[in-house]
């Protein structure tokens, strides 16, 4: 009987373990996630701020160029703006869901495959048979 106890004791501290190892090893995988979303979030931010400041001086240099060729400056800003108005009106009008419902489809078809590739990382533990082998 005092085999069996100790035998039972060992048993449950080494799920005690398993369990404990699991649970750190899914923060880590989550936190691994987390820290890889916010490294690629502020990357494209900065990669779309950069563009944008481009996009800004290289609009202002075509509105002055149209300017000069019209011969009244406003007149350039006012063709470069247009389309951007244009553009923007429509949007806040037309309000396009399709493509709100694709930035959510990409999100979280991202999202599913992160947790598809953190479930191929868990597949590689140690599997309990050899957990098994260690208590006989």
């Amino acid at each position: 009987m005092d085999d069996l106890g100790k035998c039972i004791k060992q048993v449950s501290r080494e799920l005690q373990d398993y369990i404990e190892t699991k649970i750190e090893l899914t923060v880590l995988n989550v936190s691994d996630r987390i820290t890889y979303w916010i490294g690629k979030s502020v990357q494209q931010l900065f990669g779309y701020a950069i563009f944008g400041l481009g996009l800004v001086f290289g609009l202002t240099a075509l509105a002055i160029y149209i300017g000069e060729v019209i011969g009244d400056e406003w007149a350039g800003y006012a063709i470069v703006s247009s389309p951007f108005i244009l553009v923007g009106l429509i949007l806040i009008v037309i309000k396009p869901k399709s493509m709100v419902r694709r930035i959510q489809d990409q999100i979280l078809a991202d999202l599913l495959n992160s947790f598809e590739e953190n479930g191929d990382e868990l597949k590689e533990l140690p599997s309990t048979e050899n957990s098994k082998k260690e208590v006989n």
